[in-house]
C-alpha cells in the first residue's frame, strides 16, 4: 500500500495514482465546506426577537412612594413559580406599564405580584395571566392588558366620598390657597346635582345625587358604600355661576389635603373617606339675585330632575 503526498494533506491512497489522490482531497475539501454552509443557513434562521408589553389598570391610585410593584414572566402556561423568572420588571410610583424583550414566539404567563415588589400594604390578589407571541413576520410588538384586582381583604372594604359646596362673591380668586377660599365662601349652596362615576376597572359604578336644602345636608352630598379605585366628580352647574370651580380634597387616611383641576380623577382607597370642597364664583350681575332659602325648606332628594335648576340657591 502506497501512501500519496496529497498536496499538504497527508491521507491514505489506497488505490495508488494521482488520479485517487486527487479524488480524496475533493472528498475532503467538500466535508471541511459543509459544516460551515450548514452553519451560515442556521444563522439565517434563527427566530425572530419580539417584545411584550404589559399594561397595567389599578383599582386604587397605584403605586405610591416608597412603594414597588414587580411583574414577572415565565415560560409556558404552567410555568413552576418556585424557579426563578424568565425576565421580571417593576413599576416605580405613577408606573403602570412593563416591557419586556427579546422574547420568541411561544406561550407565556405574567406573574404579579412577583418577585421583588415591596409596598406598604399586601393590597392587591395574586394573578397568573397566560398569554402568546404568535409566529409573525411583519408585526414584531405585541401587549395585553391586566386589572389588577385587591386582595380579599381589601375588596370588600369600600370608601366614602363627602362634597361640600359653597357659593363665592363675585371676583372671588384666592388660587391655591384653601383657607382663603374657606374665609370668603361661607354660604352653602343648595339644589346643586353631582355625580360620581368610576373609571378603569371601576368604570360600572355610577352614582347621582343632590346637595341638600336644609340641616345637616345643607349644600352637601355624602357617597357610600363605595369600591375602591378613581372617580370623576362632574356636576351640571348653575348658569350663574362663571368661573372654573375650586375643589380641595381631604383624606381620612393620612390628613392629606391638596387641591383638584376640575378634569383630575379622585382617587379612593379601601375604608377611606374622602372630602371634596366646591367652590363656585357667582356671576357679578347674579350676585345680588339669590334668594336665601330657610332651614324649614324640604330637602331635594330626587335624582338629577334638579338638574335644570337656574338659579344657584344659598344657604347661610
Amino acid at each position: 500500500m502506497r501512501v500519496g503526498n496529497c498536496s499538504g494533506f497527508r491521507l491514505p491512497c489506497r488505490f495508488g495514482g494521482p488520479s485517487s489522490c486527487a479524488a480524496i482531497m475533493l472528498a475532503a475539501l467538500i466535508a471541511i465546506w459543509m459544516p460551515a454552509a450548514a452553519g451560515a443557513q442556521d444563522s439565517g434562521a434563527t427566530e425572530r426577537a419580539n417584545s411584550l408589553a404589559v399594561n397595567l389598570t389599578f383599582p386604587d391610585d397605584g403605586i405610591g412612594a416608597g412603594e414597588q410593584l414587580c411583574v414577572a414572566l415565565f415560560p409556558g402556561t404552567e410555568p413552576d413559580l418556585a424557579a426563578p423568572p424568565l425576565l421580571s420588571r417593576c413599576l416605580d410610583p405613577g408606573g403602570a406599564a412593563v416591557s419586556f424583550e427579546g422574547l420568541r414566539s411561544g406561550d407565556y404567563s405574567v406573574l404579579l405580584p412577583g418577585p421583588g415588589t415591596d409596598l406598604a400594604e399586601d393590597r392587591y390578589q395574586g394573578q397568573l395571566v397566560a398569554t402568546a407571541i404568535p409566529e409573525n413576520e411583519r408585526l414584531a410588538s405585541f401587549g395585553i392588558d391586566v386589572e389588577v384586582g385587591l386582595a380579599a381583604e381589601f375588596a370588600g372594604a369600600t370608601g366614602r366620598v363627602q362634597v361640600s359646596v359653597f357659593g363665592c362673591p363675585a371676583g372671588t380668586d384666592s388660587g391655591a390657597d384653601k383657607e382663603s377660599w374657606a374665609a370668603q365662601c361661607q354660604a352653602l349652596a343648595g339644589g346643586v346635582p353631582l355625580t360620581l362615576s368610576g373609571t378603569g376597572s371601576i368604570n360600572d359604578a355610577a352614582f347621582q345625587a343632590v346637595t341638600g336644602l336644609s340641616g345637616d345636608g345643607s349644600g352637601r352630598v355624602l357617597f357610600t358604600d363605595l369600591p375602591p379605585g378613581a372617580y370623576e366628580l362632574g356636576s351640571e352647574l348653575p348658569e350663574n355661576v362663571s368661573e372654573t370651580p375650586a375643589l380641595f380634597v381631604e383624606s381620612s387616611i393620612d390628613g392629606s389635603l391638596g387641591s383638584l383641576e376640575p378634569s383630575d380623577t379622585l382617587a379612593l382607597r379601601p375604608t377611606e373617606t374622602v372630602a371634596v370642597d366646591v367652590y363656585l364664583v357667582l356671576e357679578q350681575d347674579e350676585a345680588t339675585a339669590i334668594s336665601p332659602v330657610g332651614i324649614d325648606e324640604p330637602a331635594i332628594t330626587g335624582g338629577i330632575e334638579a338638574s335644570s335648576q337656574d338659579d344657584l340657591i344659598l344657604l347661610d
